[in-house]
């Protein structure tokens, strides 16, 4: 069996990419990717990306274990369901990482996300994906920790404010996603972008949390998702 350097030195060459430009693909240094080739680097904590990259299963990029292609799939809730497999529903809601989005009529959407068993519960570290619910970013406030378009794995069973962290919660009639941390009685309202202030709100106010956000996928994954989406 190939090492991971042996497989990502592969990849490149069949999709005819130089280590610079493959890691400015990926976001990294093009030291990060060079170590992964010269079998420096045995376990990169950006493997998601890199996969990603490459439109290859990040567990078998890593292990060399399984089929390389992806894990996971775009599919619609109608269709039926590998009982090896796992899905979480992309709702029709977009979280305004900015000042405020409405909430859709309708949040069920016609889209899942459908993950290999057994590669969900290594990534997620969960049993199981219920509670959890995909919805999108809308605006730069959460930047750059949240850009818009991203993909927001949001915990639903966690309604209500436990611990400082990102939740999606509604506010006078318009959804957000932002930091949360209780100061006293007040709720402080923080954004990633230092341009947007801060701001707060109580228990008396009209405000509904939704969930925690526990994962997030970065916008520019979301052009393979459509190639998966087209290809299924």
């Amino acid at each position: 069996m190939s090492d991971l350097a042996t497989r990502l030195t592969d990849l490149l060459d069949e999709n005819r990419l130089w280590v610079n430009a493959f890691a400015k693909k990926v976001g990294v240094s093009q030291q990060a990717i060079g170590k992964i080739v010269r079998g420096e680097t045995l376990n990169p904590k950006n493997i998601l990306e890199i996969a990603a990259a490459l439109n290859v299963d990040p567990h078998w990029l890593k292990t060399g274990e399984g089929d390389p292609d992806p894990s996971y799939r775009i599919v619609e809730v109608s269709e039926p369901q590998n009982p090896n497999t796992v899905r979480i529903d992309i709702l029709d809601v977009e979280a305004s990482a900015g000042n405020g989005a409405y909430l859709s009529p309708t949040e069920q959407g016609l889209l899942s996300q459908e993950f290999d068993l057994t590669f969900f519960r290594q990534q997620f570290g969960r049993a199981d994906a219920k509670h959890l619910k995909l919805i999108t970013v809308k605006g730069d406030s959460m930047a750059p920790t949240l850009e818009s378009g991203d993909l927001l794995y949001v915990d639903i069973s966690e309604n209500y404010f436990a611990a400082d962290g990102l939740y999606v919660f509604t506010f006078d009639g318009q959804t957000f996603i932002k930091r949360l941390q209780k100061v006293g009685k007040e709720m402080l309202v923080i954004s990633d972008n230092p341009t947007y202030k801060e701001w707060t709100f109580t228990q008396d106010d009209d405000v509904f949390i939704h969930g925690r956000v526990v994962f997030s996928m970065p916008m520019k994954w979301r052009k393979w998702w459509f190639i998966l989406i087209k290809q299924t």
